[in-house]
Parts: C-alpha cells; structure tokens; sequence
C-alpha cells in the first residue's frame, strides 16, 4: 500500500519551549539547544557540519550515573507531589481545614519546592555552559549565525549578530 501527498517527516517530536537568557547588553532573548537541534535534525539555524563540534561538546550534560538516577528521581517528585494534593484534598472534603497545614504536609511542601530549584537551577547552568560554547565556536547563541571576523563594538565591545541584533562578549578577538 503507498500513500500520495507530503513526505513524512523522520522525528515527530516537538521542540520544547525554548530557554530565555540575557545577552551581554542585558536584552532578554531565547536561546537554541545545539542537542536538541542535531537530536531532531533540525539544520535550519545551523548547518550540521558545524552543528556536530558543538552539540558533542555541549554532551548531554548527564553522567552515566546521574542518568540512571534520573527515572528514580522523576517517579520520587511525582509521589511527593500526588501525597501533598491527595492529602489537601482529604482535609478539604473532611472540612478540617487547619489539618492541611500538619508537618508532614509542610515537610512535603517543602521537598517539592526544594526539587524545583535544584531543577530550575541545573537548567540555568546547563544553558549558561551552552552559552559558552556556542560563543567558543563563534555562533550566536540565539540564532546560530556564525560572527566569525565580526569586529566589536567599541564603546563596550559586544560583537553584535547582524542577524538577530544580539549582542555577546566573545573569548577573545579573531586574527
């Protein structure tokens, strides 16, 4: 049986919302995964000759062990999350109202929202070392545009993307 119409496409996964960063002039702009990008095959920001050096830099960011862990840690955060609004629920419907704030449910609170800052915190170091070393490689952590030979700007000497107007501090100057 063949089927008419568009070729299909090889990964039908969806990008994840992209990551906001601010570039050396303080504008807040998103920031592409270079892992991501190679995973979906997606080669519209950066070719894929020079997506390869910085997506096998950048790595997955995970040891082997932390990767094994990871699965643990997920079904961990989803029963601490399911105890707390379980048992809300239960005071709630039993009308004792004062009994959510026992101090096993603050103790639970307070896992839950410890695990979010461990969690929102390895992401900002994660795109901060991508950030890094997309500027290693010259690219525009924003949109991929190579500023290779760009020269800085004088008065604070940020090398400005011509493409996306994003302005970053690069390591040191090409000769």
């Amino acid at each position: 049986m063949t089927t008419t119409g568009a070729p299909r496409s090889r990964n039908k996964s969806k990008p994840k919302p992209p990551t906001h960063i601010r570039d050396a002039r303080g504008r807040k702009v998103t920031q592409l995964d270079p892992v991501e990008l190679r995973l979906l095959h997606r080669h519209d920001a950066i070719d894929a000759e020079a997506l390869r050096p910085i997506a096998d830099e950048v790595g997955s960011g995970l040891e082997e062990r932390t990767r094994r862990f990871m699965p643990v840690l997920f079904v961990g955060v989803v029963i601490v999350a399911f105890a707390l609004i379980l048992q809300i629920v239960l005071y709630s419907i039993k009308g004792d109202i004062r009994a959510i704030f026992s101090p096993r449910n603050i103790a639970l609170a307070n896992i839950w929202f410890f695990i979010l800052v461990l969690w929102m915190r390895a992401k900002q170091v994660r795109f901060g070392r991508i950030r890094k070393i997309m500027l290693k490689h010259r690219r525009c952590p924003h949109c991929g545009y190579d500023v290779h030979g760009l020269a800085p700007d004088e008065a604070d000497g940020c090398t400005v993307c011509p493409e996306c107007g994003c302005a970053w501090r690069l390591a040191s100057p090409e000769t």
